[in-house]
């Protein structure tokens, strides 16, 4: 009998985020401003970059209508996705 290699990634997922958990969340405990600080930049970095990536290519940069109906198409995407996924773990 084959093991489905998706319910298999998820088993080694979980298994690894409870081994890193006992490493983590102490420090997540005692440095919560610095991690809050941190996880704000990151964010705003990533968000920069994509405007700057974005502004480089000129059809989306001419028309933004064309991001915002990528974004949606990507967003509706990523829901088809999760939901089937959530039916194949059940």
């Amino acid at each position: 009998m084959e093991t489905d290699p998706i319910k298999e990634i998820d088993r080694l997922l979980r298994e690894l985020n409870d081994r890193a958990g006992s490493f983590t969340k102490p420090v997540l405990n005692r440095y919560p401003l610095l991690f809050a600080f941190l996880l704000t930049f990151s964010i705003a970095a990533i968000l920069h970059g994509f405007e700057l990536v974005t502004d480089e290519i000129g059809i989306l940069r001419d028309n933004p209508f064309y991001l915002i109906l990528l974004g949606c198409f990507l967003l509706f995407i990523t829901g088809t996705l999760y939901k089937k996924l959530e039916k194949d773990i059940e």
